[in-house]
Parts: C-alpha cells; structure tokens; sequence
C-alpha cells in the first residue's frame, strides 16, 4: 500500500555533509540526511499568573515550561521552550530505522509518528524549583503530511486524564534534505506486521484481566487494588495507549555510561566514609563477578539511593488543572517509560524507582570496553550479576514517600521502588509458591536454573562456583546464603537493609536511627536529603520496618532470563511480573514484610506466563512500541544563565559553610547530608538557609566537593554539577 505526500524534483546524487547543515539549538545527527521540519506553538493556561496572583497549595505552582520532540525510532530529543503566539521552528532529524531511500523517494511506514512531551516549571515537596512532566501526545506523520493538512492540534495529556494539559500546534510540516528542499514521501503498510499488533494487543488484554483475576484470589487485605499489571502510557502496543509493565521497567538511563560512573563513584565513597581504604577493597572486590563481588551489594545499593535522591526531587505524580477557584493539583500515578529530561526534575516514587533500576541495568548490560573506561560501573555489575535479581516492587508502605520516616500504620499508601533480591532466595520463593498452589516443580526448577546460570553466565564466575553450581545444591551454600535482599529508596537517600535478625544488632541499629533523628530535627527545617535508616524504629516489635509495611508485587524487564529465555518459553513459564504471597496459605495472601523477604519467608508466583508464540508476538510489539518512547535529551545539560549563577552562589554559601564548621577532633553524633542537584540549581536562598541551620546545630564536619562528569555544564562549557555531602557532628 503506497500514500504519497509532497513531491520535488529533487536530485539525490549530492547532498550536503552533516557538518554543513543548518544549525538548530538542540538538533543532532542521526545520520540519514533528511529532517522533519515544521513550526509549533504551545497553549496552555498561564499558570503563573493565576497562582501568583491567588496562591494555591505548592503542588499547584506551575509555569511554562519547555517541550520535546522526537520522531518514531529517534535516538535523542530535541527541545524547546514554545510560545502560544510566536511559532518556533523544530527540526527533527529523520532516524535510520524510519525511513529507506528508494527510487529518488523516501518510503516511510504509515505507523509512524512525531511524538511530543510536555514539560512544567513546579515546585518540589521543599518548595525548589523543578522540571515536571506535564503531559504526552503523538500524531501520524501521515497526517502531518498530508495535502489538505495545513495546520494540526495535538493534544498532550497526562497518564489516565483524558483533559488536555496542553495543545501543541503544528504547521508547515514538511521533509527536507539539507539543502532545504522538499522530498517526495511514500507511505507504505505491511499488513501482516499490523496483524502482528492486533494479535498482541489481544495477548495484553488477556494478560491484565488474568493478572486482575489473580490479584482477585491473592489479595493483599490491606489494600485489595494494590496492583500494576500494565501501565497507561502515550502510545503503547498497537498505538492502544497501554503497555506492559515490564516495558515500562525497561526505561532508558537518561545521561551517559561516564555520568552514571562518576555519581556512582561519588556515591559509593560517601557510603564508606571516604576511606580510600575501602574503596580500593570494594573496586578489588568486584573485578570479577562472583560471591566475593556480591557482598558489596549493599553498598551498591545505597549509593544506588543516594544517587536517585541527587538526581530526582519528591513531587506527587498529577498536574495541576484550572478550575473556578483558582489552580488546582488533581494526583494521578504516572509511571512513565520515557527517561527524565534534565538532573533538575522531580518526580514520584514510580519515577525514581525506574530511575535506579535503569542505573543498575545500564550496569550490568555494559560490555567489557565500557566497563574497563567505568570502573565503577564494573562494580555495580559484578555486585548485582548473576546473583541478585533486580527490578521494581509494588509496596504498602506507611506514607507516600519516605523523606520523613514513615507514618502510622493504620492505612497503607501504595508505593514503589527498586528491589535487589538475591537469586537463589528468589528463586526458592518461585519454588515455595508452586508448591502451594499444587504445582510440580522439578523440570521447572530446572529450567529456571539453567536460564539464569546460563553457559555465557558460568563463564564468567569462578571455577569453584562453577564446580557449586553444577551440584544443584545452593542452598546449601553457606556464603551465596546469607546474601541479603536490598531496597533502593528513590524518595530519600536511606540505607537498604530490610531487617537486621541479630536482636544486639537490631537494637544498636534502633539507638543509632533515634539519634539520627535527634540531630536531624535539631537542624531541621532544612532542604538538604538526610541520610535515614528505615529498617528500625517502627511500631511492630516482630517487623520494625517504619516505611515499608509489605511489598506486593516484583517486576522485571523483558530482557530477563525468567522473561526471555526460550526453554522458559517453550514450557510456556516464562514470567517478567510475580505476586510475593505467604507460604502455607494456598495462593491466597498477598504481601511479604521486610523481615519475611529478609528471611526468605515468602513466595513468589507468576502474575502471567507466556509460551514461545505468545512471546514472540509481544517481544515483536514491544520493540514497535518502544520506537514511539521519547528518548533521552543528547549530551549534557546546559544551563541557563540565571541558573549557572544560582549554582555559583550555592557552591559559595557551602564554602563558606565548610569554613565555619571546625575540624578539630569532638564528641558526638556523626549525620550526613546531601543536597539534591535542582536545590542547588535553583534554591540558593534555601542553601544559605540550609547552611546557616548546620553551622548553628553542629559542632564541627566538612563538606565534601566533588564532581559529575558529562551530566551539566555552565553557558560557557565549563562542568557545572558538583555533588556535594556534607557529614556534620552534633
């Protein structure tokens, strides 16, 4: 099937080097020559104004913000701040895998799109200024490219609110080359790859009823709707709008393999005191995967933490609406697949969640040439791989978000984030939970053995792991069994442990959160991220765990043997989503306690299982989908120029704060701060207010510089994304 656009007489046996084409802020080169060219315009409410002239709650503080671009398979956004009145002219480079060049016209599938994100101006749960996603949209570059189509208004809407949280307005859509001429356009459709869409959109609608019906008979009493079988998303499988959680988990790291090696670097010696003892144990550690590489998890872990909270502000997921009173903030989850925009945003639980679990997959799919320029990458890899499972977890926990400890337990709110579980624990669980629902388990067991120890895997371990593996028997290895499961907080830096089982050490554990907090409130209130030990200090004797109550359900990416493995799939067992239940109880109960996961005191059983055809079918749509996921901005963040001078200002009012505190040797009670990236960006008064408070309530400390590579730079190029820890004793 052919649909023809516009037509040229343009000849294709010269075109212009990439090095020559016109210059566009934000434009990159994906390589093929051709470009999407139009003029676009943003309506919106001015939220601003409305809320500095009649106030409101801080979640409906909103302004304009900028919006990005991208076309179906683009490697990179491009992104502007657009105008409601002035057009602004948007190029959006045509990726390789769009297009093909045949016979002097280029021929351009009919599924594809230009896909738009929206951006606001907010305000953070401590009142800094961030980025927030405001809304998403599409439309057919068939439609954009049609004769009688001058002009066209996409709408872009956030998660399940079908209100508009804006209207882009596009005009003069046309292709170029780089010479500014149009080309001709040949749409064309390949029915039986469409066929493969409807076939599983179909797969998708029987997969969330089954994992509906399931959670129906293992309930989690607490919160019976506590569930996330797919997620509402701009475009998904066969453009319906939803997609699987499992792609959603499969989210793309938003800066680059040097930026996330050197927050981890930072991070990691931040956990360990600085001690370039210890850090040159953990990089000895790790450089080879295996057991001995694996204890350092939880290091891993909470540096995995850290880094969210640095990256990522707390903000409700929702938008703010108008209403007859004024700006109002209406809260809806969103669980966005596309990466965040810039190292200033905020974002809810569901955001830094899939923030660390893409950290830790970026990690552990890196290739030895990668590794040997990111040595600290190679650490979390060996750490987490092969023998940690990772992913993102469904919680009651007892408040929205961590950053103040927890809440009362009378009520769970649902909540989300990653999970670091250790295999063999897991895969036991697998195990337990077959054997309460009546299954047998011996080929299966197997089969899920061998997907995960794979042949490529065992080549990397060990010999005498290899020789313990072989046996079966890992349970009764006593090393691979005190490995511990581990959660990464993305609402505030916070250790990972789930439960301490020794009571002398549980009790320590408790004195020493009560004098954190101590100290914390002393200095408070303040916007630096306090470093939290949540695994002690709540109400049940037996599970004093004060923010998480029961974690429900565990998600991991497509790409995991449990998922893609073909004698999985040829069982018809391969799994990517599991309700954690309670043994002994038949499928009934749903949720495991931070101490019951600690122990290995839980199951774990499959929301939906595929066979090989069925998974073929989605693996197929899903990959189709992913092209229409706005991908990640190109290169580093640059700043503006009243931001660069924000940044100056928060370095200077820390400088002046390491100056203050003394450094002669003092008794007390050591905490650690760090200050989030957009707080330092966009807060200087509230950094000033934060050093004041500290030099006033500490005895003496030292604030740690250090910088981030490739992640911001100031107007003129130079780094401007210093990660700051600031230990104090009280």
């Amino acid at each position: 099937m052919e649909l023809h656009g516009s037509s040229s007489s343009k000849s294709w046996e010269n075109t212009v080097p990439l090095g020559e084409r016109a210059n566009h802020s934000g434009a990159f080169a994906e390589g093929t020559g051709f470009r999407l060219v139009f003029d676009a315009t943003c309506s919106q409410p001015d939220f601003a104004k409305l809320f500095l002239s009649t106030g409101g709650s801080l979640n409906t503080a909103a302004a304009a913000g900028s919006t990005d671009f991208s076309l179906s398979g683009s490697t990179a956004a491009v992104h502007t701040k657009l105008s409601c009145n002035k057009p602004s002219q948007m190029i959006v480079e045509i990726p390789e895998s769009m297009s093909i060049l045949k016979e002097g016209a280029l021929h351009i599938d009919v599924g594809s799109k230009l896909n738009i994100s929206s951006q606001r101006i907010g305000a953070a749960i401590n009142g800094t200024l961030v980025d927030t996603h405001a809304g998403a949209g599409s439309v057919y570059l068939q439609t954009l490219m049609s004769g009688d189509c001058a002009h066209t208004q996409v709408p872009c809407v956030y998660g399940a609110l079908a209100s508009h949280a804006c209207t882009i307005g596009i005009s003069n859509a046309r292709i170029e080359d780089f010479y500014g001429e149009e080309v001709d356009i040949v749409f064309t459709k390949q029915d039986a790859c469409y066929s493969l869409l409807e076939r599983a959109e179909k797969i998708v609608d029987k997969w969330a009823q089954s994992g509906w019906e399931l959670r129906q008979n293992v309930k989690y009493k607490l919160s019976p709707n506590l569930t996330k079988t797919v997620a509402k998303v701009p475009v998904g499988i066969n453009d319906k709008g939803y997609d699987l959680v499992h792609n959603v988990i499969d989210q793309d790291f938003p800066f680059s393999h040097a930026a996330l090696n050197s927050l981890f670097e930072h991070a990691i010696a931040m956990e360990l005191g600085f001690s370039d003892d210890y850090v040159r144990d953990i990089r000895e550690a790790t450089l080879l995967p295996g057991v001995k590489a694996a204890v350092w998890a939880q290091t891993v872990a909470a540096a995995a933490s850290t880094v969210a909270s640095y990256l990522v502000a707390y903000r409700a997921d929702g938008r703010t609406i108008m209403s007859a009173a004024g700006s109002e903030f209406t809260a809806t989850e969103s669980w966005l697949q596309s990466a965040m925009r810039t190292p200033c945003e905020a974002n809810d639980c569901d955001g830094t969640g899939l923030l660390v679990n893409s950290m830790l997959q970026l990690a552990v799919d890196s290739e030895p040439e990668t590794l040997d320029e990111n040595p600290y990458l190679r650490v979390v890899k060996n750490a987490v791989h092969p023998y940690y499972i990772h992913g993102v977890t469904v919680v009651g926990a007892t408040a929205a978000e961590a950053s103040a400890g927890g809440g009362g337990e009378q009520h769970v709110a649902g909540h989300a984030l990653a999970l670091m579980i250790p295999i063999v624990a897991f895969m036991k669980g697998l195990e337990t939970a077959a054997v309460d629902g009546g299954s047998s388990t011996k080929g299966l067991r197997e089969a899920r053995f061998k997907a995960i120890f794979s042949t490529d895997v065992l080549a990397t371990l060990p010999k005498e792991e290899v020789d313990l593996i072989a046996t079966g028997k890992l349970d009764e290895w006593e090393s691979l069994q005190q490995l511990q499961p581990f959660a990464v907080e993305g609402t505030t830096p916070a250790s990972p442990v789930l439960y301490i089982a020794d009571p002398r050490r549980r009790e320590e554990a408790t004195l020493e959160a009560k004098r954190d907090a101590a100290s914390f409130a002393a200095a408070s209130p303040n916007v630096g991220r306090s470093l939290k030990s949540l695994h002690v200090g709540g109400s049940r004797p037996a599970d004093p765990h004060r923010f998480y109550h029961d974690f429900i359900e565990f998600s991991v990416h497509p790409r995991h043997p449990l998922y893609a493995d073909q004698g999985l799939r040829d069982l018809a067992e391969a799994s990517s989503q599991f309700v954690f239940v309670r043994p002994k109880t038949k499928l009934s109960v749903a949720g495991a306690s931070p101490r019951q996961l600690a122990l290995g005191d839980f199951g774990a059983h499959p929301m939906y299982k595929v066979d090989a055809q069925e998974a073929l079918v989605l693996d197929y749509a899903s990959e189709a989908a992913k092209l229409d996921v706005i991908p990640p901005r190109a290169g580093a963040t640059v700043l503006s120029e009243s931001q660069s001078r924000s940044l100056k200002t928060s370095i200077m009012h820390l400088n002046g704060l390491d100056t203050k505190l003394s450094k002669e040797d003092c008794t007390g009670h050591c905490t650690a701060y760090i200050l989030a990236y957009s707080t330092l960006v966009n807060n200087q008064t509230a950094v000033l207010h934060f050093c004041d408070r500290i030099a006033e309530t500490s005895r003496g400390g030292e604030v740690y510089f250090n910088e981030v590579e490739n992640l911001a730079m100031h107007p003129d190029g130079t780094s401007a994304a210093p990660f700051v820890v600031v230990n104090v004793v009280t």
